[in-house]
């Protein structure tokens, strides 16, 4: 038993994306009653909502001839093909083949399906590295998405980039003082840094230790089971767009080798009036003025060679978040790797 395609070497996973995890792939509202068809973590899925609004997913694939179901439409809840009209329930189960009634494909289950979960403004798929056998693990989320004290805003974009350059810029704090320099929230500040690093119960944090509050001079991970590596940064926020310390988390999802999906969400911890205030000022002025300083991001990360980038760096001291990450995820991947070839090993 030969190891899946995608998943041949501990470097090969690492470009396509850790399995064993929740992903978000689209924003809730990009989801409707017409099939959604979709690159990630190099795999072609299809996404829908049933008859009662639940959100399906399965792989853009049918069974009959190969060819993608997100060309094709929602009946009765279920996928039908374009090509032959055969149709799909949300578990990957063929119910019916109009062009031969009463085939032996009906009952089958055919086609691979994904957990899907709905949550705080997005869609999540989970991508298992081993055959799932039941429920899925939960779905997880920082603290701050469920004490109900902290309110915020989902920011989605496409990066044309692998998704660990994305990985690494968030765990790189000094960027922001040189990158972003002459933008509106991080032209502060000192240029200088030299990076204390902690390791915690759920993952890591790197601060800057001659300066803190004035740019991003803090950056920490916390390891979710099964929900990812979520980098979260506090960023100041300038009086007239309301002021006081944001927070940022975040953590890529890959499209392919060379293409991922960033998102964002941006909060901070008010109540009453002051919360109203600053999601008013965020809607009418910081929302354009982030994507900005994310653009910054976007071009920079797009101008570096597609693969192989490691080969010819040189890290500094200030690149200390950067080797931690890259050494939590290698390690991850070679777990994944190793349970694939134990499973491959049993099987023979």
């Amino acid at each position: 038993m030969s190891l899946p395609s995608d998943a041949q070497s501990v470097d090969d996973l690492l470009e396509t994306g850790l399995l064993d995890n929740w992903y978000m792939v689209a924003r809730d509202e990009d989801i409707g009653t017409k099939p959604v068809g979709l690159k990630r973590l190099s795999k072609l899925i299809v996404l829908w909502r049933d008859a009662s609004g639940q959100v399906r997913c399965l792989e853009d694939f049918c069974p009959h001839r190969g060819a993608r179901l997100s060309l094709g439409a929602v009946c009765q809840g279920e996928i039908a093909c374009a090509y032959h009209g055969v149709q799909i329930d949300g578990g990957g189960t063929v119910t019916a083949t109009p062009s031969t009634p009463g085939s032996q494909m009906i009952g089958q289950k055919l086609v691979t399906s994904y957990p899907v979960r709905e949550a705080n403004g997005g869609i999540w798929v989970y991508f298992s590295n081993l055959p799932l056998k039941g429920e899925p693990p939960p779905l997880r989320f920082p603290d701050e998405f469920e004490n109900g004290e902290w309110s915020g805003f989902l920011d989605i974009r496409h990066f044309d980039c692998n998704y660990q350059l994305v990985r690494d810029n968030q765990f790189d704090p000094v960027h922001g003082s040189f990158l972003h320099a002459g933008t509106h929230i991080l032209s502060a500040g000192r240029k200088d840094a030299d990076l204390g690093y902690e390791k915690t119960d759920q993952g890591f944090v790197v601060w800057r230790k001659n300066q803190q509050g004035v740019n991003l001079d803090k950056t920490w991970l916390i390891r979710l089971p099964n929900s990812g590596f979520w980098a979260i940064t506090d960023l100041p926020y300038p009086k007239k767009e309301g002021g006081g310390m944001g927070r940022l988390f975040r953590f890529p999802t890959p499209i392919d080798r060379e293409n991922c999906l960033v998102w964002n969400y941006r909060m901070q911890k008010l109540d009453g009036w002051r919360r109203d205030a600053w999601r008013f000022l965020y809607r009418n002025r910081g929302s354009e003025r982030g994507a900005f300083v994310l653009e910054q991001d976007r071009v920079a990360l797009a101008g570096m060679p597609k693969h192989s980038v490691h080969d010819r760096e040189n890290l500094l001291q200030c690149d200390l978040g950067v080797a931690r990450i890259r050494r939590l995820y290698r390690d991850e991947a070679e777990r994944q790797i190793a349970a694939r070839q134990a499973m491959a090993s049993a099987a023979e």
